[in-house]
């Protein structure tokens, strides 16, 4: 166990003495002291007290202090002066916050549950020979020298030098990201861990055959585990949104603490009593603090995820919902992500001819050649074997032939050597026995004596004729094709069992070439070009052939000229790079990164954030975790990504479609313009409410508004008619528009401007007007003092009120486009928005006429005429607005 990493250059033998370990397997004992040392056979670092430290860190962001300090300073006040109800208000406020922090870590919670399947990937039993016996384990127990037993359909539990290996292929993708399957047996091998032969990683999966093999690393010392561990040990930066709202909480903070502050000490150099000071700071407080605007937003996030869902696009953070509409890069993974991730024949050509053969009958016999050289099943749950063999029967079904009897007419099988390159059986042909090879041409070529013309004539393999078909072969792997040839030779009679494959491979016939391909999924040339009008640039990784990778990109539109070199650099090259060297390389174009590692795929995405770029990367395979969890926003494959990948995810596509991240991502914009649309709307209501707290500093009126009647505003009818705004769908411009810019605020100088000095100033000049009419109509004076439980007074509370109410719906309606009037169409197919309206219809008249709302509010009744004229300002404001839209924005 000292030198883990060069077991696979050890023999059979000496891997079992390096393990301390033997044929025989470990003793119980040994094993049990190895697991109590080493640990379990476990990639997850589990850390009990996460969730409590996310519960705790909910109480610390900006609002939430401030409002459990608004909620002390109405203590406070209750307790100098009784009889005030600020008591109610302080519980109301603490109430409002601990919402909040509720809301939020619910979402922790959820990812929690999301990394969970951590602990499903590895099987969770597995066969292992201990003191000469065979015994299923649970795959947490197994440890370094268990000599592990591997058969068809396994998933390696554990890193594992093969001692033993009967025809074993497995599938590396998980791992490498590459979907062409690996053939292992048990010689030793030069080299490097990670490109060996003869080693059987954990988290693949056995495709064909049977191995004996050792233990020699678990849990995170093996090649998954350290990429797992890597994926959970990266810190995710703070989503876009999530700095977008740290930031509008520190600017609404700034403006409510610094004027509350200021009153405060204008009261207290005034002479006005300690208690009506705080009391009134906390009045500003409260006027300057949407507190409804948080939830209002996890509301809109939840709401935005369920839509998203319906579209397959599932979101494990409710942040993530947003961010996707500001990805301004998608680092795309090659398989499974922009192809099927499953071996297809795309293209099948005579030695002589460069395009596609079209005579069926050539076809169909090529086909049931290479068929031959291959080992399939037929099973109740369809094809079994290898992929390339299964491609090559799904092929040869399509032509319309019958493959039943050509999986059960072998007589004789030589599995895929990976030394060799090559495969081959014994068939019987039409009634005759024929002995078939198919594997790479470099190695066919010496073995053949001739050449099947199209014509059907047999040509002698002059160095001519083996130009021309060699020709045939460079073309299809220059468009990044895997090329297969296949050859044969007509046998008298089935050899004995025991003939060596050299002895038959000799006067082969080349029949003719299979170009095998992972299918480009249809929908993906569409989805990127929509990426692209959208103004988002989207770059392959792959740790494929470069070749293999232009070809792709240019087939599905990422790349359009296939002379520009530029745009591609390979691993090797970028392995030497900088990160600020390799950001510079990508702001001139490089768009192609081909043969590239898990780690290398990080250093693209964390160069693309120096550049100032919000980075979505796209993987479905263990090796593509660490990188989902580097990028801002890290999107899995549902179906056939990796669980790894998925938890290390924020967004996961349940189809694997790559077009459904165009869906999300429309999404994701509509979301964040909708919380522009709502934060607009929500903040024009402090404009009138924050003016008569001003005003009763400064002059000697009455104040306007009391507390609790803004809470009513805040916390309660604007909550359905945000919620109406965040339901909106998208506007025709939103895929055509550039993506935001990283520092983009969402609480903008405009956003600002529109709604505190100008809807704002307008309802709060209209609502003070109305309340300052009914004062002077009732007889009141300038200067005059009035006690807070006249009729009078409360009359005039309540018409401001009652306005303040009538006026947002002009200012919802307005809210719903950007360039739009907002009484289109489409406004009756929202029906919160309308339910919104509603309520501050009736929440408006039943503030000043119904008793059990005015003793709650501190309202009053006032005559039907002056109600009406409040209805005034509905058109005001929004015909305001509207004028602006048209004067400022076309």
């Amino acid at each position: 166990m000292n030198e883990p990493l060069q077991i696979q250059h050890l023999e059979a033998a000496q891997a079992f003495t390096a393990l301390h370990s033997n044929p025989q397997g470990l003793d119980p004992a040994e094993a049990a002291e190895r697991l109590a040392e080493l640990g379990p056979n476990s990639v997850e670092v589990r850390d009990p007290w996460r969730l409590t430290r996310s519960l705790l860190h909910q109480f610390t962001n900006f609002f939430t202090l401030l409002l459990f300090t608004a909620a002390a300073i109405c203590f406070i006040a209750e307790h100098l002066q009784p009889g005030e109800n600020m008591a109610i208000l302080g519980w109301a406020l603490a109430g409002v916050a601990l919402l909040n922090a509720t809301f939020s870590f619910i979402q922790e919670y959820r990812a929690e549950k999301a990394m969970a399947a951590l602990r499903q990937f590895l099987p969770p039993q597995v066969e292992v020979v201990r003191a000469g016996r065979v015994i299923t384990l649970v795959a947490e127990d197994l440890v370094p020298g268990d000599l592990l037993q591997l058969k068809e359909g396994d998933r390696v539990p554990a890193d594992t030098r093969l001692v033993s290996a009967n025809g074993l292929l497995v599938n590396n993708a998980p791992l490498t990201g590459e979907a062409q399957p690996v053939a292992l047996g048990s010689a030793p091998c030069p080299g490097r861990l990670v490109e060996s032969n003869n080693i059987a990683f954990a988290g693949c999966l056995v495709l064909r055959g049977t191995a004996q093999g050792l233990v020699f690393a678990t849990g995170l010392r093996t090649e998954f585990g350290k990429l797992a561990h890597l994926s959970q040990a990266i810190r995710r930066a703070p989503s876009p949104l999530e700095n977008q709202t740290a930031h509008m909480v520190r600017v609404l903070t700034i403006i409510a603490v610094s004027l509350g502050f200021s009153c405060f000490l204008y009261g207290v150099f005034s002479g006005r009593p300690l208690w009506l000071n705080l009391v009134f700071m906390m009045g500003i407080i409260v006027a300057n603090v949407p507190e409804g605007l948080l939830p209002t937003f996890t509301l809109a996030l939840a709401m935005g995820s369920l839509r998203m869902a319906r579209k397959n696009v599932l979101v494990t953070s409710l942040t993530a919902v947003e961010g996707l509409g500001a990805v301004q890069v998608i680092c795309t993974d090659k398989t499974g992500t922009l192809t099927l991730n499953q071996l297809a024949v795309s293209q099948i050509h005579t030695p002589f001819e460069t395009t596609d053969s079209t005579d069926s009958c050539f076809r169909q016999q090529l086909l049931r050649l290479a068929l031959g050289a291959s080992d399939v099943h037929l099973t109740d749950q369809g094809l079994s074997g290898d992929p390339l063999d299964v491609a090559i029967a799904e092929e040869l079904r399509s032509e319309g032939h019958d493959i039943s009897a050509d999986t059960q007419a072998t007589e004789q099988h030589f599995p895929f050597d990976v030394e060799k390159k090559r495969a081959a059986g014994v068939v019987h042909f039409d009634g005759k026995p024929v002995f078939t090879v198919k594997g790479a041409w470099e190695v066919l070529r010496p073995l053949l004596s001739h050449i099947l013309a199209p014509t059907g004539k047999l040509l002698s393999p002059t160095m001519t004729e083996l130009d021309r078909a060699e020709a045939v072969m460079t073309k299809l792997a220059a468009s990044g094709l895997r090329v297969v040839a296949v050859a044969y030779r007509n046998l008298v009679e089935v050899p004995p069992s025991t003939t060596p494959q050299e002895e038959l491979e000799q006067g082969l016939i080349l029949a003719g070439f299979l170009a095998i391909e992972d299918p480009l999924r249809a929908e993906v040339p569409a989805a990127i070009a929509s990426c692209q009008t959208a103004g988002i640039e989207v770059i392959l990784i792959t740790g494929d052939h470069p070749d293999t990778a232009q070809s792709i990109a240019m087939h599905c539109g990422i790349v359009a000229d296939p002379a520009n070199k530029a745009q591609i650099m390979t691993g090797a090259v970028l392995e030497e790079l900088s990160e600020a060297a390799l950001a510079d390389a990508l702001s001139t174009g490089v768009r192609i990164f081909a043969r590239t590692s898990p780690a290398q795929k990080m250093k693209i995405v964390m160069a693309l954030k120096q550049l100032g770029q919000v980075v979505a990367m796209t993987g479905d395979g263990v090796n593509d975790a660490p990188a989902l969890k580097a990028a801002d926003i890290g999107i899995a494959m549902g179906r056939g990504g990796t669980d790894v990948a998925r938890a290390a995810a924020q967004i996961i596509l349940l189809d694997d479609n790559f077009a459904s991240i165009v869906a999300g991502i429309e999404e994701g914009r509509t979301v964040f313009n909708n919380i522009r649309k709502f934060t607009n709307y929500v903040l024009v209501s402090n404009g009138p409410e924050i003016l008569p707290y001003l005003l009763y500093v400064l002059f000697p009126v009455p104040l306007a508004l009391t507390v609790i009647q803004i809470l009513s505003i805040d916390l309660g009818t604007d909550i359905i008619p945000s919620m109406a705004l965040g339901q909106e769908p998208p506007e025709s411009d939103t895929m055509k528009l550039p993506p935001r810019d990283r520092e983009f605020h969402l609480l903008s100088p405009g956003l600002v401007l529109h709604s505190y000095l100008f809807l704002g100033l307008i309802e709060a000049l209209w609502s003070l007007s109305l309340f300052f009419y009914v004062l002077l109509a009732g007889g009141w004076h300038y200067g005059e003092e009035l006690a807070t439980n006249l009729p009078l007074y409360r009359s005039a509370t309540g018409i401001a009120l009652a306005t303040i109410l009538l006026m947002q719906i002009g200012n919802l309606l307005g809210r719903r486009y950007r360039l739009k009037s907002g009484l289109d169409r489409g406004i009756f197919r929202n029906h919160l928005l309308l339910a919104g309206i509603l309520i501050q219809v009736l929440f408006s008249w039943g503030l000043l006429y119904l008793p059990p709302l005015q003793k709650v509010l501190g309202t009053a009744a006032v005559d039907l005429p002056v109600y009406l004229v409040a209805w005034l300002g509905i058109p005001l404001i929004f015909g305001a607005d509207y004028l602006r839209k048209r004067l400022f924005l076309h």
